[in-house]
């Protein structure tokens, strides 16, 4: 529903000019009824197909995508829209994040009751930037924590207990409200302008923290010497446990394919010792 303003050549993220979500009587007519759990929707069969052999081969682990409860709204309705409506029409944005969260919170319910055993669960949001989130912390958590924890909740009756989150920019803020409602394991971490690394949450939050990515990706454009100090770097926070150190996004186009070759033979010598 997002009216965007693209280029010819423009390579980042288009800017939002509008959206078709401009007010309750949009939602209700245009949104909301696409919304509605329905077992139209779910090929329940081949669910149950699946989950009859998954456990056959375990040398990968399995998991499921649990969706967004925010970031999806946020795509519905482009971050300025999203930030005024709270303001603007408080009962209709807490109404739209309950619909989104119930369908999320349907489609997880069939998963696990057709069968499927995941070893784990993942959400994906994107809703910080460097800076911070772009969503009040304390609105987050009032309206969209809850809606996190009973997902979360009906996770650990299924024996899940691991469950992720892809979320760029600087989270930091948002990082308790995810754990406090049943969210374990952040990706990516990212280096970036601002350094984030999982030290420093784990100082902060223990080992009930997990993590995956903060390896700093710029060293594949210089040298093996880079490569070993980035390594060095890594190696305390791996031996914690509950942690993958790995490149965030892309690789960069300066990177030299032999010293990304160096580094993943040089973290199997190292960390499987």
């Amino acid at each position: 529903g997002l009216i965007e303003l693209s280029k010819p050549g423009l390579t980042s993220i288009p800017v939002t000019v509008g959206t078709l979500l401009e007010d309750r009587t949009a939602w209700e007519t245009l949104y909301n009824p696409k919304l509605q759990p329905d077992s139209r929707r779910y090929n329940i069969e081949h669910m149950k197909a699946y989950a009859a052999v998954q456990h056959d081969d375990q040398s990968r682990p399995f998991g499921i995508h649990v969706g967004s409860l925010y970031g999806s709204i946020r795509n519905m309705l482009g971050v300025e829209a999203i930030s005024y409506l709270y303001a603007d029409d408080e009962e209709l944005y807490a109404e739209i994040i309950d619909a989104v969260g119930n369908i999320a919170y349907s489609n997880l319910t069939v998963m696990l009751d057709s069968g499927l055993r995941p070893d784990f669960a993942h959400y994906w949001e994107d809703i910080c930037f460097k800076n911070g989130p772009l969503v009040s912390p304390e609105i987050f958590a009032k309206y969209v924590g809850p809606q996190y924890k009973r997902m979360t909740d009906l996770l650990l009756q299924h024996g899940v207990d691991i469950v992720s989150l892809d979320c760029d920019g600087c989270i930091d803020k948002l990082i308790p409200i995810w754990l406090e409602n049943g969210v374990n394991t952040m990706f990516p971490i990212e280096v970036g302008t601002w350094g984030s690394e999982i030290g420093s949450w784990r100082v902060k939050y223990g080992r009930d923290l997990r993590g995956v990515g903060g390896m700093d990706k710029r060293v594949f454009a210089m040298d093996y010497a880079a490569i070993d100090k980035e390594i060095e770097r890594l190696l305390p926070l791996v031996e914690l446990g509950g942690y993958i150190p790995c490149p965030d996004h892309r690789i960069a186009p300066n990177a030299k394919w032999e010293n990304v070759q160096y580094y993943c033979d040089r973290f199997r010598k190292v960390f499987n010792k």
